[in-house]
């Protein structure tokens, strides 16, 4: 039992048949519970000494010890304790004297309800204080680590406040001609330029202090003591010393690189398809308008912008097709920006737009412009005419958020929302009545969907997999399409999500592998060996059932399950790791095979593969897209390829696109490839495998 979810409770009762009644309630809740049992102050004392505690429950008055003298031990002992005061039926009010004193609330003990929601509240409330002493007592020793650190460092590095130094290590010093640290402070940061260039820094400064500044670098002439001077970059990042909110600055001298610096610089914050700025990059700019708006001193919109059906498009242009389109809509959309934005390409056919200080109507503007401006665009594709439209998430940066994995979370909602109900329009996310919304809209996608379970409107899409070394046999991806009641044939992208939120991922895994089944049937019948790769889902990765059925499935048909290969995605798995080898096991005792798709992009990737014994493994689209380009990547499929040739675990290319990979792919001994080169997924087994390399 994990202490995580372990809810550890104190009860001061002189009736303990009450006290288990309460604690029963609060386990009918879900809640896993604890519970200690306390007369007095000794074994108060000592559950508290031998016990990690969250929550106290008191009875007002018992014949030994009070709700109130509990109350003052706390308090006396400094104790961060919640202690909830139980009162008689009918009477939660007659606790005023220890609310007071320091308990946290009081209810009726006729009123479990209630009590449910408070304990919930408190316990709620304890884990931030927890939280936050933990975060309070790292700050304290990575500060201390941080400054060795800087004293260390051979950089120049200072720390400065309302434009004065308060802190300096010895290599900065030395730079600027300075004895000790007591000569610097106080100084201001203008001193260290020279006169020229004092009005540039002046409005780097103002600039940098309100969030406008897009870079965070400025060059300018340094000057020492003696007069002398230089060439720096002064490289500021927000910081605090000592509790105080202020400016790090890293000082370096390019006098001898510094044309390659700063094209190094450019390239690490470049999204090189697009040419704009990169998810990294973005962040950081997420992040640095964060810390002005929790400050009151900015404000902002997001905004999430992608190409609508862009997984349909990409069947139709291929993937570079599909590039040459992003890298058009990219300039399509930098021309209708103005200055105080940031555009980014973040990730996939998804572009992302901060704008600095501006409120929502005016946002909403500039999303109906930019609907309108893709939507009247024409790309033309390798002379295929694509007529684009666009969905735009919108959601406000303001005081409230406190990081940017919640602002992306949100915009991205608000995204999916505008794509969901049709695209080429825009929605603004809206945490009040979001949560009812998606509850809806969730309710209503999953109805959809069981209503296309039960009268079959799923339909089956094939694409080959095949040998690089012209080993026999046809292997297929299997993958998935919905048709809606207007016949109309809808992606992945386009209910999985919806169908996973709605817990029903596994009833259509069920429904593709029964299928699959029957066509495995119809295929040995006629004296052909397929080899069929089905993913599994997170739901039935999860499901206990899962190997059941499909056990009972395979006796039932008496399959070759030889020809079976199920995939998991690689996070995934990771994420679930005691039932997905539970799930590999399972399967190769039905003979199965098993495989991890999207795989070699995980820090710890090839220890995976230590603990997860499958047959296959599919690279991850970022290692084989412009792979002929990436030396880098090249280096990593070469490193995987050469782990799982010693393992003997097939490794399979997926996303090849064009004939330029084929060598490369082969010298980085990769064995299968699969993509729109060989052939585009259609509902036919139609791939003549003998023609094959």
């Amino acid at each position: 039992m994990s202490d995580k979810n372990l809810l550890r409770i104190l009860t001061l009762f002189d009736n303990s048949e009450e006290a288990e009644a309460l604690i029963n309630i609060l386990r009918n809740a879900g809640q896993i519970i604890r519970d200690i049992r306390v007369e007095d102050e000794e074994d108060l004392q000592t559950a508290l000494d031998e016990n990690p505690i969250d929550i106290l429950l008191s009875k007002k008055i018992t014949p030994i010890y009070s709700a109130k003298q509990a109350v003052e031990f706390l308090r006396k002992t400094d104790r961060d304790l919640p202690l909830i005061v139980i009162t008689d039926p009918g009477k939660p009010s007659e606790a005023l004297d220890e609310l007071q004193a320091g308990a946290r609330d009081m209810v009726a003990i006729d009123q479990p309800e209630l009590l449910r929601h408070i304990v919930d509240r408190e316990i709620s409330d304890l884990n931030i204080r927890r939280a936050y002493r933990r975060n309070e007592q790292m700050l304290l020793e990575t500060e201390k680590r941080t400054r060795y650190l800087i004293d260390q460092s051979r950089d120049a590095i200072a720390y400065v406040h309302d434009g004065m130094h308060i802190y300096a290590n010895s290599a900065y010093l030395k730079m600027f001609g300075y004895e000790d640290l007591e000569e610097i402070e106080g100084v201001p940061i203008l001193d260290m330029v020279g006169t020229e260039d004092h009005p540039v820094l002046k409005d780097f400064l103002r600039k940098y202090a309100k969030g406008q500044n897009t870079e965070d670098t400025i060059e300018v002439e340094g000057k020492q003591v003696n007069g002398n001077s230089f060439n720096i970059f002064m490289e500021f990042s927000r910081a605090s010393m000592e509790g105080e909110s202020c400016s790090q600055i890293i000082i370096r001298d390019h006098s001898d690189s510094e044309e390659l610096e700063k094209r190094l610089h450019s390239l690490s914050k470049q999204d090189l398809l697009t040419n704009l700025y990169n998810r990294t990059h973005f962040l950081e700019q997420i992040n640095k308008l964060l810390s002005l708006s929790v400050e009151g001193k900015a404000h902002g919109v997001l905004m999430f912008i992608s190409i609508d059906k862009f997984d349909t498009i990409r069947e139709t242009v291929d993937i570079s097709g599909a590039d040459l389109l992003l890298a058009d809509i990219a300039e399509l959309l930098t021309s209708h920006i103005g200055n105080n934005c940031i555009l980014a390409r973040y990730e996939g056919p998804v572009f992302s737009l901060l704008l600095h200080n501006i409120d929502i109507d005016q946002a909403e503007e500039i999303a109906n412009t930019l609907c309108l401006t893709v939507s009247e665009h024409t790309s033309d594709i390798n002379g295929k005419i694509i007529n684009p439209t666009a969905s735009i998430g919108i959601m406000r940066i303001n005081e409230t958020i406190s990081n940017s994995q919640e602002c992306i979370s949100r915009v991205e909602k608000g995204r999916r929302a505008a794509q969901q109900a049709g695209g080429n329009q825009y929605s603004i996310y809206n945490p009040a009545i979001a949560e009812l919304a998606e509850k809806e809209q969730v309710n209503q996608w999953a109805f959809l969907i069981k209503e296309a379970l039960k009268q079959n409107r799923f339909r089956l899409a094939f694409q080959p997999i095949v040998s690089l070394h012209g080993e026999p046999g046809a292997h297929y991806e299997v993958l998935v399409r919905m048709i809606d009641k207007n016949r109309k044939e809808l992606q992945p992208a386009e209910f999985m999500s919806v169908a996973n939120d709605a817990n029903l991922t596994k009833y259509i895994d069920r429904w593709v592998i029964a299928n699959v089944f029957k066509l495995l049937l119809e295929r040995e019948k006629q004296g052909l060996s397929t080899r069929f790769f089905v993913k599994v889902s997170e739901s039935s990765l999860i499901d206990p059932a899962f190997i059941p059925w499909l056990s009972e499935r395979i006796q039932a048909l008496q399959l070759a399950t030889e020809n079976l290969v199920f995939e998991l995605d690689e996070d995934t798995a990771l994420n679930h790791i005691k039932p997905a080898k539970q799930l590999i096991e399972g399967l190769q005792k039905l003979g199965c095979r098993t495989a991890l798709h999207n795989f070699g992009v995980e820090n710890n990737t090839l220890e995976s593969l230590m603990q997860l014994k499958v047959n296959y493994i599919k690279l991850h689209y970022e290692l084989i897209h412009n792979l002929a380009q990436s030396v880098e990547n090249q280096e990593k499929v070469k490193v995987i390829t050469n782990f799982t040739s010693e393992a003997n675990i097939l490794a399979i290319a997926s996303f090849v696109e064009d004939a330029n990979s084929l060598a490369l792919l082969w010298q980085c001994r990769v064995d299968f490839i699969q993509g729109h080169f060989l052939q585009q997924p259609n509902s036919e087994l139609n791939y003549s495998f003998d023609d094959a390399f």
